[in-house]
């Protein structure tokens, strides 16, 4: 075992057989286009796989990151999450999901915050398929008001933000977290 400590930031765990989530990418029979070359992870993967495969890691904390659920399912995963920590002492924080831009965004985000696992957020904005195109203002888009107002909540309820984005957003990631925020949030 290595003596270094480690905290693995970002890890997902799933329950394929029986588990109370859905996860679209992952089982619906068609796999989804951005996923297609991941069909290998179509399986369960809980704390005893995790442990597995890091063992001889000197692994002391970890943070799960939401796995793409089904969307309506997001408070749900949070739940279930707890409960794997509670059973398997694993993960010990989480960053959950919720949409900035939907109605139900404040209460979501809300709810989520209550959690005292859940860390920080990731909310992905509308992104284009190529530099070349522009999804700019577009709902849900890092212009959309409602996209802004949700993303601005993040400070006052004490969570960060986990981006996902293709490169060519990144400076406007950049200008949002500029805009609204100091970098500790972003």
């Amino acid at each position: 075992m290595t003596s270094l400590p480690i905290i693995d930031a970002h890890h997902h765990l799933w329950d394929l057989d029986g588990g109370p989530l859905y996860y679209p990418w992952l089982q619906d029979p068609v796999p989804h286009e951005f996923f297609w070359r991941l069909r290998g992870l179509r399986h369960s993967y809980l704390p005893d796989d995790y442990r597995r495969d890091s063992a001889g890691l000197n692994i002391v904390a970890t943070v799960h990151v939401e796995a793409e659920c089904d969307r309506a399912q997001q408070r749900d995963e949070t739940r279930w999450l707890a409960s794997v920590a509670e059973r398997h002492g694993m993960p010990d924080a989480i960053v959950a999901h919720a949409w900035f831009h939907t109605p139900e965004s404040a209460e979501v985000l809300q709810a989520q915050a209550a959690h005292p696992m859940v860390r920080g957020i990731r909310s992905k904005p509308l992104t284009s398929a190529s530099p070349r195109e522009s999804v700019a203002g577009r709902p849900g888009s890092m212009q959309d008001p409602a996209w802004l107002a949700g993303f601005a909540r993040l400070r006052s309820l004490g969570l960060s933000w986990d981006l996902r984005v293709p490169a060519w957003h990144l400076p406007e990631a950049a200008e949002v977290c500029a805009q609204q925020w100091t970098s500790r949030w972003c």
